[in-house]
């Protein structure tokens, strides 16, 4: 029976509007189901360093909460049309897409009836695939399309999962995170056995890292050793500079682009995509 669904979505995937060939743009999703870990401003700093280097970059945000809709866009934070319209009525995702700062980042904003999505979601056709199908119109357009999902558990997570090719996974250093990680871990494990799915890349890195505390480099040192595959050698290190930066609603390669914090989120754009 899965089998055979399986068979149905991968045809549905491939109805016309889905263009096949060309370059394809990297699909990479910041996930973690604990909250705190400073996954938005983490992803809002790399996907805005990768613009920078001239890529083509698309920033999905798939949070209720906004958070990266307002740290990119501030004064268009409340828009008519986000991503509810794209999952639940299908209306195309080109049709929600604005711009930022940088002529090369776009950003498909999010908004509060996102909260509301999960019952609506659950009645649709192909519900996990909405997104990924939504993505095929616009995939040749960008080199990367970075998604932010909500650290919820549920339909929009599993889309976000589903339309992504590479998982990049912010860790805090300490024990809840480390015991959460090897759900994280087990929940993807899942998701590939039942969706017949494979991950390009699983990269987990620790963020707001303190080598002072003896905490943060025994959880660095229990990451590499449980996780030797997936583990980076990039940490991004504790700082002021990143919550200043979204409280002006200003990347940190605008704020404070020679800080410490800057340098990290560069080591790992560089370790994770070779740039």
């Amino acid at each position: 029976m899965l089998n055979g669904r399986l068979d149905r979505m991968v045809g549905w995937l491939k109805r016309p509007g889905a263009i096949t060939g060309g370059k394809i743009a990297r699909k990479q999703l910041f996930l973690n189901y604990k909250g705190g870990t400073g996954k938005t401003s983490v992803s809002a700093a790399y996907g805005y360093y990768l613009a920078l280097q001239g890529k083509k970059v698309l920033m999905i945000d798939l949070d209720a909460q906004a958070h990266l809709t307002t740290s990119l866009n501030q004064k268009t934070a409340r828009h008519e049309r986000s991503l509810y319209s794209v999952l639940i009525r299908s209306t195309q995702i080109s049709e929600v897409i604005v711009g930022t700062s940088l002529p090369t980042l776009k950003l498909a904003p999010s908004s509060i009836s996102l909260s509301a999505l999960e019952m609506p979601l659950f009645k649709m056709p192909y519900r996990e695939f909405r997104l990924r199908r939504a993505l095929k119109e616009i995939e040749r357009e960008f080199d990367f399309i970075i998604i932010d999902s909500s650290p919820n558990i549920g339909l929009v997570s599993l889309n976000a999962v589903l339309a992504a090719d590479e998982i990049l996974v912010p860790l805090l250093a300490d024990f809840l995170s480390f015991h959460g990680l090897k759900i994280l871990m087990e929940t993807l494990a899942s998701v590939q056995n039942d969706f017949n799915f494979y991950f390009k890349k699983i990269n987990i890195f620790l963020n707001r890292f303190n080598p002072e505390y003896s905490i943060c480099k025994e959880c660095l040192d229990a990451v590499h050793k449980h996780y030797p595959n997936y583990a980076l050698k990039t940490v991004i290190g504790e700082s002021h500079e990143m919550m200043d930066a979204s409280s002006v609603g200003k990347s940190i390669f605008e704020f404070s682009p020679d800080s410490r914090v800057a340098r990290d989120i560069k080591d790992l754009v560089r370790e994770v995509n070779g740039i």
